[in-house]
């Protein structure tokens, strides 16, 4: 069983990043088309940024209230907004449905909203007529419970965002089959989505696979291959407790299967930090680099398929391009790297020519990149 796959034509790096739902001034989306994963997209933070986006439509605009006699409803205008600009909102609707004087607040650096008034007043989250489409949830809020009791509420969990997604134009419709998000902050709460469409609003023939969580990268293979030009990523990750989420490198693409798995191999770290030696004797470091893992990979016995494809990896990545190399791919987190051929690759060589049958080696130098 052939279990190694190799994904180098990454179609997100090679496509157009065209709209995201947020970022931060000095770490855009496109750095998720960057090979270092020391270059990061992060969604809006910081003070006074309002942090992400925040989405209000008609399944969470409503906040229903009492004053201490029947209920009220402020309505949220539906829009995208950031903290900031919803709490304006909020207290204009809720100024405006009731007699009390409110003031609510979104603070970037906890990540949660405060609604306060100049009396009590009780938050009907749970028993209002409109608690299926509260907007108690995108404000962090348990809305399994009323607040009452009180002038002042303030949520019960961290909310960053309602979702943060990044939209990718591959230039025509492409097929692909992996997805790997290299370098994140994500947690195990976060659903974490691929979109393809073919239109840029992400309204005509629009498929979808959730990916599973896994801390640091995510490598999955999908269940079925997708031909789409338009695709998404999708991140909705409302407590992260960083207040952003952040993504280093974006992989999109197709896998290849060698005919023959790779022989006995060598792998291990590699310290290429440059260091000199005083006329004393003393070692002392000049540059400091942080240890790569190295690997030498034989492939014996490879047909000819396996041999063009090869040779389009080399000739598509060469020594500057990285790919994503999975050992085994039936555990693809545990077995898969962000590599780059060390040096210009070899090409492969004719092992021997049989009845116009070629079989062919070749040797993959690779390094990982960081």
């Amino acid at each position: 069983m052939q279990t190694i796959r190799f994904i180098y034509k990454n179609q997100w790096r090679a496509g157009t990043v065209l709209t995201q739902s947020s970022e931060h001034a000095q770490f855009p989306a496109d750095n998720t088309q960057d090979d270092l994963t020391t270059l990061a997209w992060k969604s809006r933070h910081g003070s006074g940024s309002g942090n992400g986006q925040f989405v209000i439509g008609a399944t969470n605009k409503y906040i229903d209230f009492d004053e201490g006699g029947a209920e009220l409803t402020a309505t949220i205008t539906p829009a995208t907004y950031t903290g900031q600009s919803l709490v304006t909102e909020i207290k204009t609707r809720m100024d405006a449905a009731g007699a009390l004087t409110y003031t609510v607040t979104y603070v970037e650096s906890t990540g949660k909203f405060t609604i306060a008034a100049s009396g009590n007043f009780t938050l009907r989250w749970q028993s209002g007529t409109n608690t299926a489409n509260t907007a108690g949830v995108p404000l962090g809020f348990n809305v399994a419970a009323n607040d009452t009791g009180t002038d002042t509420y303030t949520g019960d969990y961290i909310s960053i965002h309602t979702s943060e997604s990044i939209d990718n134009d591959a230039g025509s419709a492409l097929e692909y089959d992996t997805v790997a998000i290299i370098g994140h902050n994500l947690t195990a709460t976060a659903v974490i989505k691929i979109y393809g469409a073919d239109d840029d609003a992400f309204t005509t023939n629009v498929v979808s696979d959730t990916l599973t969580y896994n801390a640091n990268n995510i490598y999955e293979f999908l269940a079925a291959a997708r031909t789409k030009r338009y695709r998404r990523i999708y991140i909705d990750d409302t407590d992260n407790p960083s207040c952003y989420v952040q993504i280093g490198v974006i992989v999109l693409g197709k896998y290849f299967t060698p005919n023959r798995n790779f022989g006995p191999f060598s792998e291990g770290e590699i310290d290429e930090s440059e260091t000199e030696t005083s006329p004393s004797g003393a070692v002392f470091t000049v540059s400091e680099q942080d240890k790569k893992i190295n690997w030498e990979l034989p492939f014996t016995g490879l047909n000819a398929v396996a041999v063009a494809e090869v040779r389009l990896m080399i000739a598509n990545n060469g020594a500057t391009k990285a790919l994503v190399i999975c050992k085994d791919y039936t555990a693809a987190n545990a077995n898969s790297y962000w590599v780059k051929f060390k040096g210009s690759p070899e090409p492969p060589e004719c092992q021997h020519l049989a009845d116009n049958v070629a079989y062919w080696n070749w040797s993959a130098s690779l390094e990982e990149v960081l």
